[in-house]
């Protein structure tokens, strides 16, 4: 894919270049392209035309989202021709962003100026995708017709109306949705790594989610669950914006199961098998990530959705709603549960398991107090047991004694 920018001329007059020094001169020429090669290579190609000399020319490149900015120098032909290329398999730019770049030219007389910033749009282009757009919603496919990516654009519309029935959140102006075919092209497009059975993905400062849509009688079912999921994860961050990042993992993801069209019909067998090994995770434990290894992780977002469908029921949105107030204010994990709904998160998990699974409030209180009646047995069995220890060392010298005695 080519992608040219013209930076124009005259920068004096028009404004292409700007000063950082004491700039003097005449008005400089600048052409400016960009070629890149998805996941693989971006080039830079630029031409000076200047009446001053150029001693030397600087890069910098900046990513949606991502601090770090990239730099290097750019050499130059005898005529003002400059390359740069970055190895995209060493430094992945993000997929679906903009990403925004500018050069600073240094003269020979210290002088030192810097382009204005130019940008392109860095997406996957192994495939030729097509798009609908129904504001605020576009769809990209690749495959299937246009009935195809109108089931998109409605499954987007009654997510967007299930999420506003669980929370008041605003929607962002624009949402792209990049269906693949299967889960392998889509995981070659994004860094899921530690997810390798996602079959969904988005990237909510950008306002991108990017779905798995194998064909067959299940590809409806899929489209339902997870463009709602993705959704929520983008409303959720448009709403809480950098308070995102401390909202509790089992928070974030049971919301996005609460706007799921159609709920993962799994994980009611999944929770009673675990429930019947005493095998349920611990909520405290999901406040800041799940579990890398997969079975795990399953059954944490089989929590998650169980768990916040029961506050839901419990609380309704005004629960909710505070709950992610206090999270988004930067408010921790059990510390939110206490000042949204009143009781500990330890007393909340209790309440839900035994709605959930019928466990009796005996059960749960001895399971709650078992390390310390351990502890409490283990205190009283000690002075026992030096007693009868000290009485066995009695009553053995008593005996020592009397033997002496006798001799």
């Amino acid at each position: 894919m080519r992608i040219r920018v013209l930076a124009f001329l005259a920068c004096f007059l028009l404004g292409a270049l700007h000063d950082i020094g004491f700039a003097q001169g005449e008005g400089i020429q600048v052409d400016s392209s960009v070629e890149y090669s998805f996941r693989e290579q971006v080039s830079f190609q630029v031409k000076f035309q200047s009446p001053e000399t150029i001693r030397r020319v600087q890069i910098f490149i900046q990513m949606e989202g991502v601090s770090q900015t990239l730099t290097g120098t750019v050499p130059l032909d005898s005529q003002g021709l400059g390359h740069f290329q970055v190895d995209l398999k060493r430094q992945p730019l993000r997929a679906f962003s903009t990403v925004q770049y500018w050069y600073e030219i240094t003269f020979t007389d210290g002088t030192i100026r810097a382009s204005q910033r130019l940008s392109f749009f860095y997406e996957d282009t192994r495939f030729d995708w097509q798009w609908r757009d129904q504001a605020p919603f576009r769809v990209h496919w690749y495959r299937g017709e246009g009935d195809f990516g109108q089931n998109l654009l409605d499954v987007a519309r009654s997510g967007n109306e299930r999420i506003h029935s669980v929370l008041p959140l605003e929607t962002p102006k624009s949402i792209h949705i990049y269906a693949y075919a299967n889960a392998s092209d889509m995981h070659t497009t994004l860094d899921v790594t530690g997810q390798p059975w996602a079959g969904a993905h988005s990237d909510p400062d950008l306002g991108v989610m990017v779905i798995s849509l194998p064909s067959g009688p299940e590809q409806r079912l899929d489209m339902e669950r997870q463009i709602p999921h993705e959704l929520m994860h983008i409303l959720l961050y448009y709403f809480a914006g950098s308070g995102y990042s401390n909202l509790p993992a089992w928070f974030n993801e049971g919301l996005a199961s609460l706007a799921e069209l159609y709920p993962n019909p799994d994980y009611p067998n999944l929770l009673a098998a675990a429930q019947k090994k005493d095998g349920l995770l611990s909520m405290s434990e999901l406040c800041a990530s799940f579990p890398i290894e997969p079975s795990a992780s399953i059954l944490a977002y089989a929590q998650a959705s169980s768990f916040t469908r029961y506050l839901h029921k419990q609380y309704g949105t005004s629960g909710l709603q505070r709950l992610l107030e206090h999270y988004a204010d930067g408010i921790d994990c059990e510390r939110g549960v206490e000042l949204a709904l009143g009781v500990s998160l330890v007393r909340l998990e209790r309440d839900w398991r035994r709605a959930t699974f019928g466990e009796s409030i005996l059960t749960s209180a001895l399971g709650d107090l078992l390390p310390w009646l351990v502890l409490l047995v283990m205190a009283l069995l000690m002075p026992l047991g030096l007693a009868w220890w000290r009485f066995g060392q009695q009553k053995s010298g008593k005996k020592s004694r009397l033997g002496d005695l006798r001799r």
